[in-house]
């Protein structure tokens, strides 16, 4: 009678694991198969002080012409084409979750004129405390230039995950390294 209590108490445990390593396994597989989205950004760089230092990540690229009146947090399913610049632009955004092809599930933000503005899944890229203050510095000046910042997502089955920034082709992890160095 006394290993039932501890039957149970060892199946809690493996469930409270098993939540936790289930998004690490997903986030890595979309990292590691993911197809390649790049979106160009417009964003400050905010600090939180529960959370911690992180880049807030804006695409510039948030609105989709959309037939259906899609009220506030209506999840949606957006599909891309990619631009000559090798950056993505919105083709279109469905209720329904596509059969093939790459796309992501976003939510609508609002609604007007035939024009849905959408909610990236994605928001923050979170980077090491000490670098903190040169990534603030290189984002501010970077944000303004002609050529942008740009946002390296990976995408499968629905799901985004923000890989990197990158500014001129760099790595913002390079460039802040270089600057450090100097």
């Amino acid at each position: 009678m006394k290993a039932i209590p501890l039957l149970l108490f060892l199946f809690a445990v493996l469930v409270q694991w098993a939540a936790p390593l289930s998004q690490i396994w997903t986030h890595e597989r979309v990292l590691a198969d993911g197809a390649l989205l790049r979106l160009k950004c417009a964003a400050p760089d905010p600090y939180d002080p529960l959370r911690g230092r992180y880049l807030a990540v804006r695409p510039v690229e948030d609105t989709v012409a959309s037939s259906a009146s899609d009220s506030y947090d209506t999840p949606l399913y957006v599909t891309w084409t990619t631009g000559e610049d090798g950056l993505a632009r919105l083709a279109a955004a469905t209720r329904e979750k596509p059969t093939q092809g790459d796309f992501v599930k976003v939510l609508s933000r609002s609604h007007s004129a035939g024009i849905t503005h959408i909610r990236w899944p994605f928001d923050r890229f979170y980077i090491n405390e000490k670098l903190a203050p040169e990534a603030d510095k290189w984002f501010a000046e970077t944000v303004r230039d002609a050529k942008g910042v740009i946002a390296e997502v990976r995408v499968l089955d629905g799901r985004a995950v923000l890989q990197d920034l990158t500014f001129d082709g760099k790595s913002f992890r390079e460039i802040l390294k270089g600057r450090l160095v100097k």
